[in-house]
């Protein structure tokens, strides 16, 4: 057999295997997704993947496999398994994270924990200070946080900081003098007191701030969750409960009014109250009467802020809740609780009103709103705050941080119940219908508001900034009008 023969055969021979391969491949595919719509036919030259119509048009070719067609060859389908099953683990990740699930025990990846955090220094100086319980805390946090917060946050030396510097310069509560320690804090705690202190720090941790804000607010979440690792009740369920509620205590003095969802987490904490206080209170009990007053301040000073009714009773059903009406803070939460009843429901504008729009409401004038029973019912709420600053002033056996946290709640809560009228008649200092006493006693309390918080360092939550703030706003106002003070 001549040479030229020989080539001739070997070339059919390639040509028909080429062919067969091709004819398998198009019976396989058929048409590609653009030539099917067009119902055109699906034609490939040689050896191209890309069929002649997609190839001009510069479109992308895509074939989809019949649902008869045998296992067709990878690049025919154009996917990769390992492309394609990290593809579905990240979109079901998102999912999870939109849901807030999250698996039954805590998953960090090693990709996840920030480089050097592994097996340095770090861990035997967290555990040697007795704070390797706060580390399982956060292994908590950041299993079930979401994937758009940064693993920089997570760093055990920032963790570690944000923690101590809590304890050592955040103020006393005004309902819990005494600061706690914990040795073992709950997720949700640890993630309030991260929040609370980034805020409150240094301008390299305020970064962080946001970040742990939606780490606090996903932890509050998974409380709502069935068995979510957050909310799931550990055997120790007291101590899990009280650390828990103080958590959303925390939370709520940082987020008073400016957060709608606060009225429910005040909501979530009076249930955990309800559900987990112990029947008899001793010595060796948490304080769980300063705890339960915590929670109605928050709830009577969020209320204040949007005038609507408190949620939580003024008497607690739980027997070992119930305190002294001697109490300052009762007798405080007592009087407030019975005036905003009166302007609840009414659709009055509120202070935070103000704030929550672009514009004032000047040209809103309620005062046909009002009536001459409105008027006597914020002169006598007045007059028994100033009874109640000069009870507690002068029979209080305290510190000066005693004293002054006194006079701090008598000043605001006045400047509160002064200003009612205030947003009704379109925040305007010098309207016709306000008489010059009202005026007077409104610019007074505004003064006495902003001199407050130029002598009182350990002002903190965001209800005292909110009030201290709408005082300024009085003042200028004021000042304009020409009604200053030099001193202010």
């Amino acid at each position: 057999m001549s040479a030229n023969k020989r080539a001739r055969i070997d070339h059919n021979d390639g040509r028909r295997g080429r062919e067969q391969e091709y004819g398998l491949e198009q019976k396989a595919r058929k048409a590609c997704i653009n030539c099917r719509r067009q119902k055109m036919k699906c034609v490939i030259e040689d050896s191209r993947r890309d069929c002649r119509r997609c190839l001009r048009s510069g479109l992308p070719c895509i074939f989809v496999p019949r649902a008869n067609a045998a296992t067709l060859p990878e690049a025919v389908l154009g996917l990769n398994e390992g492309d394609f099953k990290s593809n579905v683990l990240r979109r079901l990740k998102a999912i999870e994270d939109t849901l807030g699930l999250s698996d039954e025990a805590p998953r960090i990846s090693t990709e996840s924990v920030v480089a050097g955090d592994v097996e340095s220094d770090e861990d035997e100086d967290l555990y040697s200070a007795g704070l390797g319980a706060l580390w399982d805390a956060a292994v908590v946090l950041q299993s079930s946080a979401p994937s758009s917060v940064p693993q920089s946050i997570w760093r055990k030396s920032t963790v570690k900081d944000l923690w101590l510097s809590f304890h050592e310069r955040m103020p006393g509560l005004h309902f819990m003098p005494r600061k706690q320690t914990f040795s073992a804090p709950q997720p949700l705690l640890l993630a309030s007191i991260l929040y609370c202190s980034s805020m409150r720090g240094p301008p390299d941790m305020a970064e962080m701030a946001p970040h742990y804000f939606t780490v606090l607010c996903n932890a509050i979440a998974q409380l709502s969750i069935p068995s979510s690792v957050i909310g799931r009740t550990p055997e120790d369920s007291e101590e899990w409960a009280f650390q828990t509620v103080l958590g959303l205590v925390i939370a709520g003095l940082l987020t008073e009014a400016t957060v709608r969802e606060t009225g429910i987490w005040i909501s979530i904490a009076y249930r955990l109250i309800l559900e987990h206080c112990p029947a008899h209170i001793d010595e060796t009990s948490r304080e769980w009467r300063k705890l339960f007053s915590g929670v109605q301040i928050i709830d009577l000073e969020h209320a204040s802020l949007h005038l609507s009714c408190p949620v939580i009773p003024i008497e607690s059903p739980l027997p070992g809740l119930r305190t002294s009406p001697r109490d300052q803070l009762y007798r405080l939460s007592r009087m407030m609780r019975t005036g905003l009843t009166h302007f609840t429901g009414r659709g009055l504008p509120t202070i935070w009103s103000c704030f929550a729009t672009d514009q004032a409401p000047m040209g809103v004038n309620l005062t046909g709103s009002f009536t001459a029973i409105d008027g006597a019912v914020i002169r006598d709420w007045a007059r028994q705050l100033d009874e109640w600053l000069v009870d507690f002033s002068q029979g209080l056996e305290g510190s000066d941080q005693d004293l002054k946290t006194v006079f701090r709640q008598y000043v605001l809560h006045r400047l509160v119940v002064l200003s009612i009228y205030h947003p009704g008649r379109g925040c305007d200092l010098w309207s016709n219908t306000i008489t010059p006493k009202e005026q007077y006693e409104l610019l007074l309390s505004a003064r006495a508001t902003l001199k407050l918080h130029s002598h009182d360092d350990s002002i903190w939550s965001n209800w005292d900034l909110i009030i201290i703030t709408w005082a300024a706003l009085i003042v200028i106002q004021g000042i304009e009008g020409g009604a200053g003070e030099a001193d202010v």
